[in-house]
């Protein structure tokens, strides 16, 4: 006997071919009824017979269109209505970021054998894309998500793309970006000067590459610099032109089977690798296979991704691997058109390989590490972006306040969040605000995701700093509300919200540094937390940072100023253990961190890294930020367990004198220094969770959070998590954030939403 049943999905469900899947799915089952668009999401009636129905609910449930999320799927029954097909029902989009834009993802199976088939009116196609494929977030100038509507509205399909969009069964239903040589975007080549280049652009583009030249190259949410990452003086030059002497460059490979030449592979590097998202994940590299050493000079890693655009398959069958690294001088935004090109072509790239797509919104790479198993975001960006977190687990707010809050983050690797109701939609990357290239890129991102969901903030929430550039822009909106909240509180509330927790958890925030409540510069944390409030009740112990800023960026005056405290101001031990330091800028120092002039408090846990890093001659003056505590990660590596150090617990404050003096012991008897690096990671995962125990017992709270950005560091992370759970606490870190200060904007959100809740 028939019967009819209404099914209801809600998520992202809309402008990634759920439709037309719907209605393979229901066709193969031999099903009638329809399937159409709805403003929460899709809503599909099909009638038949009862295994025929049970096993279309479940293809829905267990095989949507990749690009798909569904939250919620339910069933009811309807009235049998007859009939002989299924339909698509023309519906109007509801133009809600929540249903209707997913991100940007990789070219799919499909496409990519039509790029390589010779009888294929697409073969060799740059801009190859479907229903399953493609780029979304950086091509759609507003919602409801139609071609009309993106950056493809100026490109006329031609009759044979026309019939495939308007064709209920075939793969390009309703792809709004579809397109093909005829009727759709094309290559330029340009020089130095901008000027295009006569012949085939992707042919002489791939000869540059093979001469050792360095490119530009126009992806889906802006360019990136592009060498021949097996060529030292290709690599060599790109650094030089960039003004990037040690930082990583992330490295792009032809296939998975060709990564496994250059790196080792785990199971779940291999998952984030092949998803769609594509993400850079960071891979150890195998000695000798070929890649430049000047690649990743301060470890043995590499920043691997596979190609996401049907462009980069086409490059990278000709010429692999290649560098792909963000194409921007150092700390401005992506260059995204070809005005912005001219800051990186010629100062830095010698070609460019253009396109005459528009990208409607920048978006940089994802990077992710995996740590024990489990996925670690260092930047979230591309391929996530603008998924919505949950906030679920939150007691409900009341009143606009608590639906629509922009959340300005920090100053360094900068997000910004803007709430809509139960949904926290966390930007792309912006980088940091100090450079006012990004300040504007900021502002600029700001004003569209508001645009795109429909919000004006009732309620702004800023880092406690009345200095940071965060806090400026958040002056920009006069009629809201304003909260600010302490930085510490906000990466545990971040990590809170992730994980859908309510009540009060214990704190864990270790990072470089962020304004406390009592005016000096925290980053060693223990707090006590919920949302709503928190409380300080444990700290790593404070040392002068003699020179402020300037201490951060040259370990060995931190490293000096602990020593100085620590070693009972014994400056010939110290001149021996810090050689970088001549007797006049140590006494310099002396008198700043003895008269508290410029030398400013801190209980940074990123500067105790740091301090190491420097005793150990790691580091010395850095070029990127937590660059000394990467290179003592990485002097670490190798080392599969080493006994702590001594700390002590007095009151509410941890103290690694101890350690560091047993430090300066085992450099001064010439001890292997990846022994000792291993031995403070120990150390400090060790004192960590003994702080935690001593919590407990007093707060009788037994959840821990961990957030900040020496979480990035998988040796600490693990070490800690493992110390935790070994004493009972129940751990959570990080899952679909970064622990570093891009994670600060859902925590400001989550904090301030209780706060509207509670007045």
């Amino acid at each position: 006997m028939k019967r009819r049943i209404r099914i209801r999905v809600s998520g992202r469900v809309q402008g990634v071919g759920f439709r037309p899947t719907v209605y393979r799915m229901a066709v193969a089952r031999g099903l009638a009824g329809w399937v159409r668009n709805a403003p929460s999401g899709v809503v599909i009636e099909a009638e038949g017979e009862d295994a025929p129905l049970e096993r279309f609910v479940a293809d829905l449930r267990e095989r949507p269109p990749r690009q798909a999320r569904i939250d919620n799927l339910a069933v009811e029954d309807a009235p049998p209505a007859g009939g002989e097909t299924f339909e698509i029902l023309t519906s109007q989009r509801s133009g809600d970021l929540t249903v209707g834009l997913p991100p940007d993802l990789a070219t799919c199976d499909a496409c990519l054998a039509e790029l390589t088939d010779p009888n294929d009116r697409r073969r060799r196609y740059p801009f190859i894309n479907c229903t399953d494929c493609g780029p979304r977030f950086t091509v759609a100038r507003e919602l409801p998500y139609d071609r009309e509507r993106t950056s493809m509205a100026g490109f006329r399909m031609c009759p044979a793309c026309s019939r495939e969009f308007g064709r209920p069964g075939d793969r390009r239903f309703e792809a709004q970006l579809d397109a093909c040589p005829v009727c759709g975007p094309r290559l330029t080549l340009l020089d130095a000067a901008g000027a295009g280049l006569p012949g085939e652009p992707l042919r002489e583009a791939v000869r540059l590459l093979r001469e050792g030249r360095i490119l530009a190259v126009k992806g889906v949410g802006g360019y990136h610099l592009c060498c021949d990452a097996c060529r030292d003086a290709a690599v060599e030059l790109l650094r030089e032109r960039k003004s990037r002497p040690h930082k990583a460059l992330a490295v792009m490979f032809r296939s998975l089977d060709h990564a496994r030449e250059h790196c080792r592979i785990g199971p779940e590097e291999e998952r984030l690798l092949v998803s769609a998202a594509r993400p850079i994940v960071i891979l150890k590299t195998i000695p000798e296979s070929g890649l430049s050493c000047l690649l990743s000079p301060d470890t043995r890693d590499v920043g691997a991704f596979l190609p996401y655009t049907p462009l980069h398959h086409l490059l990278l069958a000709e010429v692999a691997p290649l560098v792909m690294t963000s194409g921007n001088r150092a700390e401005e935004p992506i260059a995204r058109d070809e005005a912005e090109l001219r800051r990186i072509l010629g100062p830095i790239a010698d070609h460019a390989l253009a396109h005459d797509r528009p990208i409607v919104r920048r978006c940089d790479d994802s990077v992710v590490r995996v740590a024990d198993g489990c996925p670690l975001f260092i930047r979230r960006s591309r391929g996530y972006v603008p998924d919505g977190i949950s906030l679920r687990g939150e007691s409900s707010g009341e009143g606009p306040a608590a639906d629509s809050i922009l959340a300005c983050g920090a100053d360094l690797k900068n997000t910004f969040c803007v709430s809509r109701g139960t949904l926290a939609f966390v930007s792309q990357h912006v980088g940091d605000l100090m450079d006012p290239r990004n300040e504007e890129f900021f502002h600029e991102a700001v004003a569209d995701l508001c645009r795109l969901l429909g919000v004006t903030p009732a309620l702004v929430a800023r880092d406690l700093h009345p200095d940071y550039v965060s806090t400026r822009q958040a002056g920009r909106y006069p009629d809201a509300r304003h909260v600010a909240v302490q930085h510490h509180h906000a990466h545990i509330a971040a990590c809170m919200a992730e994980h859908g927790l309510d009540g009060s958890v214990i704190g864990v925030a270790l990072d470089g540094f962020g304004m406390g409540d009592d005016g000096t510069f925290w980053g060693g944390e223990f707090l006590a937390a919920g949302r709503g409030a928190y409380r300080r009740v444990a700290r790593f112990k404070p040392y002068r940072m003699p020179g402020g800023d300037a201490a951060t960026e040259h370990p060995e005056r931190m490293a000096y100023s602990c020593l100085l405290t620590e070693l009972n101001g014994d400056e010939d031990r110290i001149a021996r253990l810090l050689p970088g330091l001549g007797p006049d800028l140590r006494a310099a120092l002396r008198r700043m961190v003895e008269g508290g002039a410029r030398s400013p408090l801190t209980s940074s846990a990123g500067r105790l890294f740091d301090v190491v890093s420097a005793m150990l001659g790691v580091c010395g003056a850095i070029t990127y930020e937590a660059q000394a505590a990467v290179r003592l990660e990485a002097a670490a590596e190798g080392v599969a367990a080493a006994a702590p150090y001594g700390w002590l617990m007095a009151g509410d404050t941890l103290d690694f004198g101890p350690a560091l003096r047993e430090i300066a012991e085992d450099i001064e008897a010439g001890r292997d220094r990846g022994a000792i690096a291993a031995g403070f990671h120990e150390t400090v995962a060790a004192a960590c969770a003994r702080a935690c125990e001593t919590i407990r017992l007093r707060e009788r709270l037994d959840r821990v959070a961990l957030s900040g950005g020496c979480f990035q560091n998988a040796r600490l992370l693990g070490g800690l998590t493992r110390e935790l759970l070994g004493r009972g606490f129940r751990v959570y870190s990080h899952a679909r954030l970064p622990p570093n200060d891009a994670c600060i904007s859902l925590g400001q959100v989550a904090i301030a939403r209780e706060l509207a809740r509670e007045d």
